[in-house]
């Protein structure tokens, strides 16, 4: 049996919702199709994001069906807790659970269209370096206010920050929520909550100066800190897939992924 819930303010959109599992194949745009599909869709009630998260490995699929909230849930529940704490994200509508033989097969999780643009776009749009200094300025505010709320988002990447551009300022929106915990930041790991940007080497290094001069640190110090634990992570993450290649994978292979 399916799981729903749906926002209060976008009740009207609750068959809409039920009925993805059969329509969503042939509804919207495709803003992102990987393992999981990201889709724009346009319907007389407003513009919404879908994310349609389906590429799940048997092991995920069974911790998600007995132990975890899926990940459409937690977007839907961190999207709520980040909106109450004052950081933009675009509003809720609603999250759906699919199930075959008692395990999750693939969720949904769908979310009002934001029309800002990513950080990505951006970036890739304007080469003027005052004002990519004064952006990259305007970041490190921005993340340190996250990080003073106990705010950490795994995935802190530059497809995943919204760029609001204000006459007086420069604020930023987040999306893709699942992988947000709410957390003490100590200084060290903040810093290197930076690693998932995909930014040049002198963009990095403005970056973390900037945070640091926010944070009463030494922008050397911390340079130096975040790039060698970035090469540090990096060895360990090419460990791990290597191990995983011939452990866990051949398992899930055995029992299928959908």
């Amino acid at each position: 049996m399916n799981s729903y819930k749906i926002n209060d303010e976008f009740s009207q959109l609750k068959e809409f919702t039920l009925s993805l599992p059969e329509t969503f194949d042939n509804i919207g745009s495709i803003i992102h199709g990987n393992r999981n599909v990201v889709k724009k869709v346009s319907i007389p009630d407003g513009t919404f994001v879908i994310k349609n998260y389906r590429g799940m490995y048997f092991f995920n699929r069974l911790a998600y069906s007995l132990f975890r909230k899926s990940k459409a849930e937690r977007s839907y529940l961190y999207s709520t807790v980040l909106n109450e704490k004052g950081i933009v994200t675009p509003a809720p509508v609603s999250w759906l659970n699919c199930y075959a033989g008692g395990l999750l097969t693939q969720s949904y999780f769908i979310s009002v269209f934001s029309s800002h643009p990513t950080l990505q776009k951006i970036l890739r749009e304007n080469q003027d370096q005052t004002f990519r200094a004064s952006l990259f300025h305007h970041l490190a505010v921005f993340t340190v206010r996250l990080h003073t709320l106990g705010i950490y988002h795994y995935d802190y990447s530059v497809g995943n920050l919204l760029v609001i551009q204000k006459p007086e300022m420069i604020d930023f929106a987040m999306v893709d929520l699942n992988r947000i915990q709410f957390q003490k930041v100590s200084y060290r790991k903040a810093v290197r909550n930076f690693s998932t940007l995909e930014i040049s080497v002198d963009d990095m290094n403005l970056l973390i100066t900037e945070y640091a001069k926010l944070s009463n640190q030494s922008p050397e110090n911390s340079i130096h800190t975040f790039w060698s634990d970035k090469k540090r992570s990096s060895f360990l993450r090419t460990i791990r897939k290597g191990l995983r290649k011939y452990t866990l994978t051949p398992i899930e292979k055995a029992f299928g992924r959908r």
